[in-house]
Formats: C-alpha cells, sequence, structure tokens
C-alpha cells in the first residue's frame, strides 16, 4: 500500500541509487483540506444550475476571425446569497457581456483557418491603469519579470531574481490553444507574453516577453495583443485555450482564463450505426451561434431543453468568506514548512509544488445540478484542475438528507451509471470504451456489450490527468423521472502516484455534480432523444496509425532537492529545520550534509520539478539528468530562431526532432507521483509502459488503457515508469513539452524543442 499522506503534506527523498523513497506525516486524509476562510461545508449543494457555455461571437468581419480579451469582473460562482468572486476571463472585445468564467466556446471547422486577436485588458475600464494580480506571484521562481531588474542570470526578463516580495504590477498574458497543430508564432510560446496597454506602465518595464512575436510581424509589442492564427488542420476534437505566461501559468489560470475550443468536421467526425450501416447519430445539439446567455441558462427555456452535448470543465478552488478566490501566499500549505526562504535558503517562499482545494466547480458553478430529459447526453469532460487528478463515477443517489454535506445519514447510493467514452484529447477513439469503476470495457461495435474487463486496479473508473478531455456518452434513458444521478472523484486529495490511493474527501472534494431526470425536458424540438444511436452500436472512424519511428529519445522527469536546507518530519507530522548550509551544495555533497547532522535528516523538497534527459551510460540503471527551463549542457544543441518581425534569438535545446521525422519519446519519471505529460503541436500515440531499470521496489507497470489507444496530447506518467509516446513532428519551429500540473510547470518543468527543417 502507498504511504498514507496528512492533507496535501509530502516530503520527498531521492536516494542516489533510484531508490524511491517518501517521508510522510502520519495521519489520515479524512480531515478536511485547508483553504480560505469559507467552510465548504457551508456552501450548500446542487441548487445552482449547471451554466452551459454559450458560442463566441466572432468581430464581425466573418465566422473565423475573433477578438478575445482577457478582463477582470465579478461572478456569482458561489451560490446565490453568498458573496460574488473577483475573477478574470476571455470573452470578446466587442461585448462585455459575453466575459464569463469559463469562457464563451469556440466553435471551429476543421480545415478552416481561424484568426484571433488575443487582448491583454487586464486594466481599469475607465481610468486605463493596469490591474494587479488577484493571487500572489513569486518573483524568486524563473518568471516573465516585467520589471526587467534583479535577474540572477539571463534576462533583463525571462528569469529568476531573489526577490521574495510578491509581485504587484501589471499582469503578463499569453493565450495557448492546448493540443492545437499551430505554427509557433500562434502557439503561445510562455517568452512571448505581453502587458496590457495601460496608461501607467511604470517607467523602464519591458512590456512584452523576449519572444514576443505575432502573425503580422508590425505590432511592437507595446498595444497589448497579439494576432495568431490557427490551420484547424486536424481531426473533429475537444481542445481548450488557456494562459501560458512564464512562471505564472498556475496563478493566470486559476484565476479565471480558460474556454473549450471545438473543432468539428473533417474526415475523422462521427461514426457508423451497425444496425444499419447508416451515419450514426451522436447526442445533440450542441449550443450554437446565436444562443444567448439567457435562453441557454434559464431553466425551461426550450433552447436549454433542448441541449444534448455540454462542455464541462472541473476545478478545484477554495474561497474566503467575502467570496474572493483563496491560493495560498506561503509554501506552507503544501507541507507545513516555514522557511528559511529565499534570500536565506534555495527554496521560494510563494511556490507550491502542488495545491489542492476544497471545493469543486464545474463550468463556473460550485456544485451545480443540471435537470436533464430520460435520453441520452454527451459530455466534454475536462480536468481542468491545477494539481488534481480525477476519477470520476456517477450513481444513483437513495437516500442523502444532507444534499451532500457531511453527516450521520451519508448519502446512499444505487446503481453506477457507466460513461461510454468516444473520444480523448485528440479526436474519436477507435472503439467505444465503456468505463465504470473496476472495468474498462472495449465495445466491438456490433449492438451488443460484453462481459466488464476489469481495470488495472478496482478503484479506477474515468481516471484524468491534468488537462486531459474526455468525450463520453452517458445515457439517462432508463431512468424514471426524479432520479437524481450524483458524479462523484475518488481520485485523492494529494499528488497522484496510481491506485490504490486514499479517496478525496466525500463530504467536499468526492462530490462534483448532479444530474436530475426530469418531466417535459423528453423529446425537445431538435434534439436527438428519438434517433440517437444505442453505444453499443457506434463504430467510430477509425485513423491510420503512424509509422515506424526514425529516431528513439529518452527525456526524464525529476525532482529537485534542496541545496542548502536539512529536515526531518516530526511524530507530529510537522517538518522540522535541522540544518542549513551557508552557500549551496552539489547533490551528492547535501545528502552526506543532511546525512551527518544530528538527528539524520534528509534535503528539503522538492525545491522544483524537472524535466531533462537520460543517462544510459549503465543500461540496467540510468540516471536522469534535471534540466531547468533554460539549462545549456554539453548534449544542448545551440538553435537560432526567426521572429516574424524579422528578429534573431538564440535558444538552446536538447531535443530537436527533424521536421516530418516520427520519433518515440520515452518518458522516465523518477519521481515519486504521477505527472501528465503535454507535447505542443504534435498529437501523439501512447505505445507502453515498462519499469524503469533499476527502481526499487519495482513498480506494476499501468498498461496503455483502451480510452489511450486514440491520438492523444497528454500521457499520465506513473512513478518508476518509461511511458512510450510516438508524435510526427510536422511544422518547424520552436515549442514546449511540459507537466500540466501548473504548479510543477511554472517552477521548471517544461523545456523548449525546435523542430528543424
Amino acid at each position: 500500500m502507498k504511504a498514507t499522506r496528512t492533507k496535501a503534506k509530502k516530503l520527498y527523498a531521492l536516494g542516489a541509487t533510484l531508490t524511491l523513497s517518501v517521508l510522510t506525516a502520519a495521519g489520515s486524509l479524512a480531515a478536511p483540506l485547508p483553504g480560505g476562510t469559507l467552510d465548504p461545508l457551508s456552501i450548500t449543494k446542487y441548487v445552482t444550475p449547471l451554466i452551459i457555455p454559450p458560442v463566441m461571437p466572432n468581430d464581425g468581419t466573418g465566422p473565423n476571425s475573433y477578438d478575445i480579451a482577457v478582463r477582470q469582473f465579478s461572478q456569482q460562482i458561489l451560490p446565490a446569497g453568498l458573496p460574488a468572486t473577483t475573477v478574470w476571463s476571455y470573452g470578446s472585445a466587442l461585448d462585455q457581456g459575453t466575459f464569463n468564467y469559463p469562457a464563451y466556446t469556440i466553435e471551429t471547422t476543421a480545415n478552416t483557418p481561424v484568426n484571433v486577436r488575443w487582448i491583454n485588458d487586464l486594466k481599469d475600464p475607465v481610468t486605463g491603469k493596469f490591474l494587479p494580480h488577484i493571487l500572489p506571484v513569486d518573483q524568486t521562481l524563473h518568471w516573465a519579470n516585467p520589471p526587467a531588474t534583479g535577474c540572477m542570470h539571463g534576462g533583463p526578463t525571462d528569469c529568476t531574481t531573489a526577490d521574495p516580495a510578491p509581485y504587484t504590477g501589471p499582469v503578463p498574458t499569453i493565450a495557448h490553444v492546448h493540443g492545437a497543430h499551430v505554427d509557433p508564432h500562434s502557439d503561445g510560446y510562455p517568452e512571448a507574453w505581453y502587458l496590457p496597454a495601460a496608461v501607467d506602465i511604470p517607467a523602464g518595464y519591458a512590456t512584452k516577453g523576449r519572444l514576443f512575436d505575432d502573425v503580422t510581424g508590425t505590432n511592437p509589442g507595446n498595444t497589448g495583443y497579439a494576432d495568431f492564427m490557427y490551420r484547424n488542420d486536424q481531426p473533429a476534437t475537444t481542445l481548450w485555450y488557456h494562459d501560458h505566461s512564464l512562471g505564472m501559468t498556475r496563478l493566470n489560470v486559476y484565476a479565471g482564463p480558460a474556454g473549450f475550443w471545438l473543432i468539428r468536421g473533417g474526415a475523422y467526425d462521427g461514426a457508423t450505426d451497425a444496425a444499419t450501416s447508416l451515419p450514426a447519430v451522436l447526442p445533440g445539439p450542441a449550443p450554437v451561434a446565436g444562443n444567448t446567455v439567457a435562453a441557454l441558462n434559464t431553466p425551461g427555456d426550450p433552447t436549454r431543453n433542448a441541449i444534448r452535448e455540454i462542455p464541462l470543465a472541473i476545478q478545484d478552488r477554495s474561497f474566503n468568506s467575502d467570496g474572493s478566490l483563496f491560493y495560498p501566499s506561503t509554501r506552507a500549505f503544501f507541507d507545513g514548512y516555514l522557511g528559511p526562504y529565499i534570500p536565506g535558503s534555495d527554496i521560494a517562499p510563494t511556490w507550491n509544488p502542488e495545491a489542492f482545494f476544497n471545493t469543486i466547480v464545474v463550468n463556473g458553478k460550485t456544485w451545480p445540478v443540471m435537470e436533464v430529459a430520460p435520453a441520452r447526453y454527451r459530455l466534454r469532460l475536462l480536468n481542468g484542475c491545477n494539481s488534481r487528478f480525477l476519477n470520476l463515477a456517477l450513481f444513483e443517489v437513495l437516500k442523502d438528507k444532507g444534499n451532500g454535506v457531511k453527516q450521520k445519514d451519508k448519502a446512499k447510493f444505487g446503481g453506477e451509471i457507466p460513461f461510454y467514452q468516444i473520444g480523448a484529447e485528440q479526436g474519436f477513439l477507435p472503439n467505444v470504451v465503456m468505463v465504470q469503476t473496476g472495468f474498462a470495457t472495449v465495445l466491438p461495435g456490433n449492438g451488443t456489450i460484453p462481459a466488464p474487463v476489469p481495470a488495472p486496479n478496482p478503484q479506477q473508473a474515468l481516471l484524468m490527468g491534468l488537462a486531459e478531455r474526455a468525450d463520453v456518452i452517458v445515457d439517462f434513458s432508463n431512468f424514471p423521472v426524479g432520479t437524481r444521478i450524483r458524479m462523484i472523484n475518488t481520485a485523492p486529495d494529494a499528488p497522484f502516484g496510481g491506485f490504490p490511493d486514499v479517496p478525496a474527501d466525500p463530504s467536499t472534494s468526492g462530490q462534483v455534480m448532479e444530474f436530475v431526470v426530469t418531466a417535459g425536458l423528453f423529446g425537445a424540438p431538435c434534439s436527438t432523444d428519438l434517433t440517437s444511436t444505442p453505444p453499443q452500436n457506434l463504430v467510430l472512424k477509425a485513423e491510420p496509425l503512424l509509422g515506424t519511428p526514425s529516431v528513439v529519445r529518452q527525456v526524464s522527469l525529476n525532482e529537485e532537492m534542496s541545496g542548502q536546507v536539512c529536515v526531518t518530519v516530526t511524530p507530529s507530522g510537522n517538518i522540522k529545520v535541522i540544518a542549513v548550509s551557508p552557500a549551496p551544495l552539489s547533490e551528492m555533497e547535501m545528502m552526506a550534509f543532511c546525512a551527518a547532522t544530528n538527528p539524520p535528516s534528509v534535503p528539503m523538497g522538492p525545491k522544483a520539478a524537472k524535466v531533462g534527459m537520460v543517462d544510459l551510460a549503465d543500461p540496467a540503471l540510468p540516471m536522469g539528468i534535471a534540466l531547468a527551463w533554460d539549462d545549456m549542457t554539453g548534449a544542448s544543441t545551440p538553435k537560432m530562431i526567426m521572429l516574424q518581425d524579422g528578429t534573431q534569438m538564440m535558444v538552446n535545446v536538447t531535443e530537436n526532432p527533424a521536421l516530418d521525422a516520427v520519433e518515440e519519446w520515452e518518458i522516465y519519471n523518477f519521481t515519486v507521483d504521477a505527472h501528465p505529460i503535454h507535447l505542443h503541436l504534435v498529437r501523439f500515440e501512447v505505445t507502453g509502459r515498462t519499469p524503469i531499470p533499476g527502481v526499487v521496489p519495482a513498480p506494476v507497470p499501468v498498461g496503455v488503457q483502451p480510452w489511450e489507444k486514440g491520438f492523444k496530447d497528454t500521457v499520465i506518467a506513473y512513478p518508476g515508469e518509461i511511458t512510450r509516446v510516438k508524435a510526427k513532428f510536422d511544422i518547424p519551429g520552436l515549442y514546449v513539452w511540459h507537466c500540466h500540473i501548473v504548479e510543477h510547470e511554472d517552477n521548471e518543468m517544461m523545456r523548449p524543442f525546435v523542430v528543424e527543417m
């Protein structure tokens, strides 16, 4: 069994011989997660109707051209009667009424290019002055650094500083369409950020990152926007868009800016009905352009009543009693460590290795409820959390007097309702997969449902890593009016490393939302209630697989320990500082220094999470080489990057696929946690998982799951395993790959790569 963890407390210790170990506080995860001053048990569940995001309006010049701004506003996220919350999100720059958290959905068509002007409008609409961040910004990370001072290396922007004070200046942003097959100038590179065009940008501040770029090449970077063009030349799928600013993604996304980007049409959209050999009918309709907010989100409205395809962004958040978002301002939130911090040591003062929050928000509402017809629905699920894995399941609620609040009479569940997964991040699966707790059954597409096939662990349900999407069908058609069906989450309230694990608090983060089967919705005009194809009859359009890879490349996932601070964990579960080295030590020197203290101790960690390379000098005992965002090593290759305005910039990379090469990346996870790894530009196949040689104890590998058989852009890399993915790198230029636990991404777990001509 995995070691018990108290709340989110964890202290890492990586031995020099590839033994993976973890020192943890004793205790139980039954205690509520910490958070803001608002008690999550005081928030009434399942009273707020689910918000269905409308379609983003275009800029008026054409259906595939948009002016999209990010702004600050107030929104009722908590139930009525509680205070509203200040958030950020995207909306049409031409219509303030379109700003919502999460953002409106951008509907697109395969092989039809889309142009977006992304506007950083984080300024006061009356005075034009910049708005500071609503969350604490740690300047000691490798971050955008608009002040352009204090860089410890590199600079004058996009660097690490020793300034422990929270940043209070104008906020950098840069939009990234996650999963887009896109040219580098429109990918949302982390160093391509820009500030709002505010009237009070302080003198000497940089208004753009060192790799700011836009399509026209005429924007000098001080106008508060970037023009991007998206090829959209990929199969129908569920993408999403969010901020990607260097060292600030965790904060900018937590503040709200994210939305769905759906691609429809193309050669691999839809399915065939095995019973008729005719085109299948998937549940619909989805919202379309022109549907108003009121029509989509007023219970009983005919437009809302007819919707059968709904995107669901699932996120965890914590709140203060005034309604404001809570995000920790000290590392103590994660593991109780109280310092010393930078500049007295090498531990960042504000950054938390991972952050878990005590309420669940779906489409911008805490624990919402959705009235559904006794019919089939198509749900496009997104794990939009910062650090939390999700393990989702649906159960009929038989009894719950407290309506989701913890009490003696806890909810009693009836039968489980399966998810029928038809797609993942990059399009449809080869076959429908019926997913329920402990089982993942591939449907043959001939009208039958075979005996359930056990999942790798009986606890596993619909497991979603950070940024993963699942396109699923849920069949409510056999339930009587009044039936309540609850979506629950049984992934942990702590870093995830695979099952078995302690489930989330069933009173708070273990609950997601409810569906209530309601009279009067069945057969709504334009709905597919009478025509949708049963999931067992769906024959999905399979895509051809990639060819044999020309290159097999090894990359690593690592955690860096402190080079100065030695600690132990007390019997009460607190971290105690034993010694501090006045100067940074190497890894081996630090291990020896801490081992020699009285009592013996270990390096505090993690100081940072990193990706890197693999040393295969001894294949029986490979070693990870951890690299920072801009590290140069003997194996790095200098590459000249040309921006649209003709500016040339040098970058050093360790991954440089040739144009049109098919490569297999072997991702060695030398850490104690699972990491969702995302490669920009490409869609990849997951080809296998095997144990890393020399890992003690040897893990039982998690094979390629049925829902991973389609093309993906994010993959769960389990601890102690080599996860293999295969991709074709078919657009030249500069991109990044990283962990999508955004707290990791913001503190070095990201590296550039260049596709060479």
